[in-house]
C-alpha cells in the first residue's frame, strides 16, 4: 500500500509540473502575440492634435486588428502627456502622439522637464507636418508681409501678436529676427481665443494654425498674408510663402509624431511603426490631412530620432535668438 501511495504522489507531482510548464509556455506564447488587447493612444493636446490622433488611431486599429482608444492629457505644452507615457509600462499598449512642442521646443522653454525627450522614449513614426499662416484682421491696412515689415519698423515694439503654442510663437519670433523688427508678444491659452481678439483688434497680427485660421480666412474675417512652409497651401493657393514674400531663410512648420516608452521591445516598435506609416497614407487620413493643410510625414524609428534631434537644435536657436528665458 505504501508503494502505491508513493507512486500516486509521484504521478501527481509529474502531472502538476507538466501542467505548470505547459501553462507557463502558453502564457509566454500569448504575451508574444502582440497586439492582443486594446492600445491606448495618448494625445498631448486637445483640438487639432486630438483630432489627428483619432483619425489616425482608427486606421492603426484597422491595421493591427485591435481597438485603439485615444485619450487626451493636455497641459504644460504637452508635457503632462509626455511624462505620463514616459512612465508607462513599455509593452506597446500605451503610445504617444506628441509634437514639436514636446520633442523640440519644450527643452528650451522650460528650466526642467519631468521627461527626457530622447532617453525616455523610443520613436515610432512621423505622422504629419504642416505650415502656419500669418494673418491680420480685415480692418488692418496691411496687405502683405512687406507692408507689415515696414509698419513694424516705423513703430518698433508697438505692434502686438497673439500666440498660444510654441509653433505660433516661434514663427513670429523667427519673423522678428529675420526681418529685423520687434512685434511684442501677447500670450493666450488657446489659438481660437487669440484669433477672436485679433478679429476684435486687441492684437495686430498672429501666426495661427491652419485648422483655426482657414475657416476665418474663408469667411472674410481674417486676411492671410503668408504661410510658413516651403510651398503654398492648395486651399488658399493665392497666399504666398514667407520665402516668396522676401524672407528667403524662413522655414518653420509644426509637426506630429508617435513614440512609445523607452524599453518597448524592438519587434513591437517595428509593428507600431509600420502600422502608423501605413495609416497616414490611407485615403481617409489623406482627405482629413488635406482639410487642415497637413502633409503625411512617414518615417522609420531611426529617421524620427534624427529628425527630432535636428528640430530641437533649430527651435533652440530661434528661442535663444529671441532672448526668451526658460520658465
Amino acid at each position: 500500500m505504501q508503494i502505491s501511495n508513493k507512486l500516486v504522489r509521484a504521478s501527481l507531482r509529474t502531472l502538476l509540473i507538466t501542467t505548470l510548464c505547459s501553462g507557463g509556455w502558453a502564457q509566454a506564447q500569448a504575451q508574444d502575440a502582440y497586439p492582443s488587447k486594446t492600445i491606448r493612444l495618448i494625445s498631448c493636446c486637445i483640438g487639432v492634435i486630438d483630432a489627428i490622433a483619432r483619425v489616425v488611431g482608427e486606421e492603426v486599429s484597422n491595421n493591427l486588428k485591435q481597438p485603439v482608444v485615444v485619450e487626451s492629457k493636455a497641459g504644460a505644452s504637452g508635457g503632462i502627456a509626455a511624462d505620463y507615457v514616459a512612465k508607462s509600462k513599455p509593452d506597446g499598449y500605451t503610445i504617444f502622439f506628441g509634437t514639436n512642442s514636446t520633442h523640440a521646443a519644450n527643452q528650451s522653454l522650460f528650466k526642467s522637464l519631468p521627461y527626457d525627450y530622447v532617453k525616455d522614449f523610443v520613436p515610432l513614426a512621423g505622422v504629419g507636418e504642416g505650415p502656419i499662416v500669418l494673418v491680420v484682421n480685415m480692418q488692418s491696412p496691411v496687405r502683405n508681409v512687406a507692408e507689415l515689415t515696414a509698419l513694424a519698423k516705423k513703430q518698433p515694439g508697438k505692434l502686438t501678436y497673439g500666440w498660444a503654442s510654441s509653433s505660433t510663437r516661434m514663427s513670429m519670433e523667427m519673423y522678428n529676427q529675420l526681418a529685423g523688427i520687434k512685434i511684442t508678444d501677447v500670450p493666450y491659452k488657446t489659438n481660437p481665443q487669440a484669433t477672436t481678439d485679433l478679429i476684435g483688434g486687441q492684437v495686430d497680427v498672429m501666426f495661427a494654425d491652419m485648422n483655426t485660421a482657414l475657416p476665418l480666412v474663408k469667411a472674410g474675417k481674417l486676411r492671410a498674408l503668408a504661410v510658413s512652409g516651403t510651398k503654398r497651401v492648395a486651399t488658399i493657393s493665392e497666399v504666398p510663402t514667407m520665402k516668396e514674400s522676401g524672407l528667403t531663410d524662413f522655414n518653420l512648420t509644426w509637426w506630429v509624431a508617435g513614440w512609445a516608452p523607452a524599453g518597448t521591445p524592438k519587434e513591437v516598435v517595428t509593428q507600431l511603426s509600420s502600422a502608423i506609416n501605413k495609416s497616414i497614407t490611407s485615403p481617409k487620413v489623406l482627405e482629413f490631412f488635406k482639410n487642415i493643410a497637413l502633409e503625411p510625414m512617414p518615417m522609420s524609428s531611426e529617421e524620427l530620432m534624427k529628425f527630432q534631434i535636428a528640430e530641437h537644435g533649430k527651435w533652440a536657436r530661434i528661442i535663444s535668438g529671441a532672448g526668451i528665458q526658460p520658465q
